[in-house]
């Protein structure tokens, strides 16, 4: 998981080889590190000291792209369990709602990330069907994961 001491120097030495050849096809690190999201919803905005900006939102601070129509935040697993029963869900709302925002649950605290993890979280938050579908979150994802040598061309 993203969450783990010293990730940025196990990928370096699980990769070592392909870092010698250049930028490292962010697949393989994919298929080392799991997706931290759990469940996502839609929810009226709440504030809590959990809340870490995620998904496109932390995209949108990161690299050139514009936030989508709703601010994307992280919650930990525990967080969430304490919260869910008095959190409003949001089945449809019109885009750009400011009143809505977007909930990813994941399984430890986003607070708990350094950069490089807080960006592999983020990366992989994203499933390779939404990198496909919205080539400008996969560019996005790409220009941020540069920043350590990884490349997501392949989506």
């Amino acid at each position: 998981m993203a969450n783990e001491q010293g990730l940025e120097g196990r990928l370096r030495r699980l990769l070592d080889d392909d870092f010698q050849k250049g930028a490292v096809d962010f697949k393989l690190v994919r298929s080392m590190v799991s997706s931290p999201r759990l469940m996502s919803y839609s929810v009226q905005c709440f504030g809590h000291p959990g809340l870490a900006v995620a998904g496109e939102s932390y995209l949108s601070t990161h690299t050139m792209i514009g936030d989508g129509s709703q601010k994307t935040y992280a919650l930990s697993l525990e967080d969430w369990l304490g919260i869910r029963s008095v959190v409003e869900k949001v089945e449809s709302c019109q885009p750009f709602d400011s009143a809505v925002m977007n909930i990813q649950v994941w399984p430890y605290p986003p607070s708990d990330l350094d950069d490089f993890a807080m960006a592999v979280a983020v990366a992989l938050s994203f499933t390779p069907s939404e990198l496909m579908a919205e080539s400008r979150i996969s560019l996005a994802v790409d220009e941020l994961m540069a920043n350590w040598g990884y490349c997501v061309d392949e989506f």
